[in-house]
């Protein structure tokens, strides 16, 4: 099957179908001028290759077929015009959809930028759906953007917008087969639609956004005999949600106080109900910590981002400690302990589970990822509130690099290890954060193990227990006990 995605300049390497990235409205007309402050020119080199759209004050949602490895892509917003926007501002991190497939399965990303947006009369975020819904067929909607008018025009600077009907998902599928997933995609047709340089723009239904601009067929944008295709929103709001998780307030180290209704999976692993690091929900009677915070006289508090002894807290007895039998120390690797607590948690608002990988699961370089903990930060030795902050994975063999000017302290990194933040980052985990979670997109791939003394950074990588190294024997002490 042929189809275009909506990319304008580049081609993207490894699609498995003859596939143009190349993707602007047909049929439609110049929208008002800043009428939908949410759209964004997504630029290479200054020059316009998708469009997306606001979701909040720092993050742009756009097609992930929109970004190529080693790409440095920048945005333009609060632009009719994108040649007259108001400055190109950086983008920190790319999250793309750990599911995300060269056909286009899954074809959806955020753009983490390097500062927030003000709001204003033309810069605005749109509204995204509250819960997984089907759109019904026949609903009007629309679709905007800066690519192509037909097969052969050029790229409008101006942006254009064009009315479009969702279309029934069965009949979707019959005309485009195995290339288009019911659940997953939205099909929309009509007069109009969208053309080469419109990827990553939105479908917006009822001032909602419901779908990231993904494909059409190749080279017949004038005419099409298939009905152009979306990324399904809702399908992804978990994953969403789990990325805009903010953290804000003030200055683990240079982090920032947890908002509130976050990372509910968080325990605090206590030794006299005092806090001695941290842990978290991976079943609702079992929890994940490092083997070395061991104690006899340990409980853990859920539920509560604010661990104030004087505060009535969610307190659980541990009742169980497995720790696998090759555990010596934390430089020798293997620093994984899981703990059955008295009675199973109820899960709800403010407590959750998280989800570990499976024994054959691998975390890129360069991923983004999230750490959070009740340990030290650099104005305060101890602290009562949960603090988080994003932080890099870093190649293993830059991590063992780094570490060798550490010889003294452990003359070879343990196997089975994953590195993120400290190295260059300026950013990381310090005393009280052992046991915490290392979670990339919505999974806890990593335990917080080890870190230099003194929590020294941009020195060398925090020092992580790869989960997915230990998920056979975690599920097996789950089922024995």
């Amino acid at each position: 099957m042929i189809i275009s995605v909506l990319l304008l300049v580049t081609m993207l390497p490894n699609l498995s179908v003859p596939a143009s990235v190349q993707v602007g409205i047909v049929n439609g007309t110049e929208a008002e001028p800043h009428s939908r402050p949410y759209m964004v020119s997504i630029q290479k080199n200054k020059k316009h290759i998708c469009g997306g759209f606001l979701v909040s004050a720092q993050f742009v949602m756009t097609a992930a077929h929109c970004f190529k490895y080693g790409d440095k892509l920048t945005v333009v917003v609060g632009a009719h015009d994108y040649t007259k926007g108001s400055g190109h501002m950086g983008v920190k991190f790319y999250h793309i959809h750990p599911g995300y497939k060269p056909t286009l399965l899954n074809d959806i990303m955020l753009l983490q930028l390097y500062g927030e947006v003000k709001k204003s009369k033309n810069v605005k975020w749109i509204s995204l759906p509250n819960k997984d819904k089907d759109i019904k067929a026949k609903v009007k909607c629309s679709v905007a953007g800066w690519g192509k008018k037909n097969n052969t025009d050029k790229a409008s600077n101006k942006l254009m917008e064009v009315d479009v009907t969702i279309i029934d998902k069965k009949e979707c599928q019959k005309k485009w087969k195995e290339d288009y997933s019911t659940s997953r995609m939205l099909c929309a047709g009509g007069h109009g639609g969208f053309c080469q340089g419109d990827s990553g723009g939105p479908l917006v239904c009822n001032n909602d956004a419901v779908g990231v601009v993904s494909f059409n067929e190749k080279d017949n944008c004038d005419s099409p005999s298939r009905p152009n295709v979306y990324t399904k929103i809702s399908k992804f709001l978990k994953w969403i949600n789990a990325i805009l998780e903010v953290v804000v307030g003030d200055d683990i180290i240079n982090g920032k106080k947890a908002s509130k209704n976050s990372l509910q999976y968080m325990v605090s692993v206590q030794n006299n109900k005092k806090h001695d690091c941290g842990g978290f929900l991976i079943n609702p009677q079992y929890v994940l910590t490092a083997a070395h915070c061991a104690s006899k006289e340990m409980t853990v508090v859920v539920g509560d981002h604010n661990i104030s002894p004087r505060k009535n807290l969610k307190r659980f007895d541990v009742v169980r400690q497995f720790i696998p039998k090759t555990f010596k120390n934390f430089k020798m690797g293997n620093d994984i302990m899981l703990l059955k607590i008295s009675r199973k948690a109820v899960l709800g608002g403010k407590v959750k589970t998280v989800k570990i990988p499976h024994q054959h699961y691998s975390v890129k370089n360069n991923t983004q990822c999230l750490v959070a903990g009740w340990g030290s930060t650099k104005q305060r030795e101890k602290v009562n509130d949960l603090f988080a902050l994003n932080v890099t994975t870093v190649d293993i063999h830059d991590c063992k690099e780094a570490w060798k000017k550490y010889k003294e302290n452990i003359t070879q990194l343990p196997p089975n290890i994953i590195c993120a933040g400290g190295y260059k980052q300026n950013r990381g985990v310090c005393s009280g954060d052992s046991g915490g979670p290392l979670v990339c997109n919505s999974v806890a791939v990593g335990i917080v193990s080890f870190n230099i003394k003194g929590c020294k950074y941009p020195d060398v990588p925090n020092i992580y227990t790869d989960i997915s190294k230990n998920a056979r024997w975690i599920k097996a002490m789950m089922k024995k006990n």
